[in-house]
């Protein structure tokens, strides 16, 4: 599709591209920090759970190996089905491990939940992943080059993972509030991204509806060509790049 002809960066998103991008940023900044903030939080957690010093790496690993192994399933499955279940898998996850971190005791429970806490955080690192690239970034956004839009992403997930670094240093024998601001911050990145995928979805069952009574509009007034309407289901994040490529 020639450039001038392409919708604008967001429009698929009731002009919420902004908002959109920087929801997905946020949730970054937040797998980045919730991978690196154990690791200096010190002797008071290592204490209230049990944790050896030597063991304490292993907080890290399980979170990445999770992270890792499952964010190219819950991609695929994205691209299959819709983003909306996946985010709200993963902002439940992601939330719910933090909390239950800050009250489990235990070696073992500890880095049980780190595990599901990474696989939080690869649900909201597939979400944001789909809902970026449906953006169309061959465009300006609010006149920004998506070379920088890049950058801008890649700053916040360093950002993310130093602030978990001097977030854990920092909270000292108070290091469960380093857990609980996850609360907070997850809903702040969650909300936003969960009306805009709502308010998307019923967007398409209208236009869905609208196709499909065209459609039978014009099978009944007898053209025989008339009957190619859409698919009544209108094109969801994921199922949606696979219709942008055909029409590129």
């Amino acid at each position: 599709m020639p450039r001038a002809e392409r919708p604008a960066v967001g429009d698929g998103f009731d002009g919420g591209g902004r908002v959109l991008y920087a929801a997905c940023a946020l949730s970054q900044f937040l797998v980045a920090a919730g991978a690196s903030v154990v690791t200096t939080m010190g002797p008071a957690l290592r204490e209230a759970n049990g944790l050896r010093a030597s063991w304490l790496p292993w907080a890290v690993l399980v979170y990445v190996l999770a992270l890792g192994l499952l964010v190219l399933p819950l991609r695929l499955l994205i691209r299959r089905t819709r983003a909306l279940p996946v985010l709200i898998l993963g902002l439940w996850l992601f939330v719910q491990s933090s909390v239950t971190l800050t009250l489990v005791s235990g070696a073992t429970a500890f880095l049980a939940f780190r595990a599901v806490q990474g696989a939080g955080a690869a649900a909201l690192t597939a979400t944001a992943l789909a809902l970026v690239l449906a953006l169309d970034l061959d465009l300006d956004l609010d006149g920004q080059r998506p070379d920088r839009l890049l950058l801008v992403w890649s700053a916040v997930v360093v950002a993310g993972f130093g602030t978990g670094l001097a977030a854990g240093a920092v909270v000292g024998a108070d290091w469960r509030w380093a857990l609980w601001a996850n609360v907070p911050l997850t809903a702040t990145a969650g909300i936003p991204l969960i009306r805009l995928l709502r308010s998307t979805r019923r967007r398409d069952k209208a236009v869905g509806a609208s196709a499909s009574a065209s459609a039978s509009a014009g099978a009944g007034s007898g053209d025989g060509d008339g009957g190619g309407g859409g698919d009544g289901g209108g094109v969801g994040v994921g199922q949606g790049e696979e219709a942008q490529d055909a029409a590129a």
